[in-house]
């Protein structure tokens, strides 16, 4: 299983926006009066800006397996934390390691630099939480629709 991140051009928008789409649509947690053209519209745009370079520290991949577009990453870094905003997979490459792998090297990158890693899970996602919480995140904080989970360095992640 070949991994690889590669990082994302406008001609990926597309993609990008689909991966979002098909996962959320497999999850069922798009709500029932959610306009699919609408938002597709809208994220592909807000897309587009983040491969430009609208958004600061962010930096927007294409996960690949063996040279097969498979997914979105998105990370965004500073000298304070690293925070993993967007990881989403074609629901039928889910479950199958491809985001422990990326999550447990973003834990690897954190322990390294000595800074959490940071994420918000929505609360209509319990299958994520559970994920998250399993490589040793842990809340810090709640939101309305969302856990605020944490991974830091030295402390004791259960």
């Amino acid at each position: 299983m070949n991994i690889h991140l590669r990082t994302a051009s406008l001609e990926d928008a597309s993609f990008l926006t689909d991966v979002v789409i098909k996962a959320t649509l497999a999850q069922g947690r798009f709500p029932d009066d959610t306009d699919l053209d609408e938002y597709r519209a809208g994220f592909e745009e807000w897309t587009e800006e983040t491969v430009l370079g609208k958004y600061p520290n962010v930096s927007l991949s294409v996960v690949t397996l063996d040279g097969v577009s498979v997914g979105r990453f998105r990370v965004v870094r500073d000298t304070e934390s690293i925070t993993l905003a967007g990881i989403q997979l074609l629901p039928e490459h889910q479950n199958k390691e491809i985001g422990s792998v990326l999550v447990k090297q973003l834990i690897e990158e954190a322990v390294e630099k000595g800074i959490p890693l940071q994420l918000a899970v929505e609360k209509n996602n319990p299958d994520a939480e559970r994920f998250y919480r399993r490589l040793g995140f842990v809340q810090i904080d709640e939101g309305k629709d969302e856990y605020h989970l944490e991974y830091r360095p030295g402390m004791r992640n259960i």
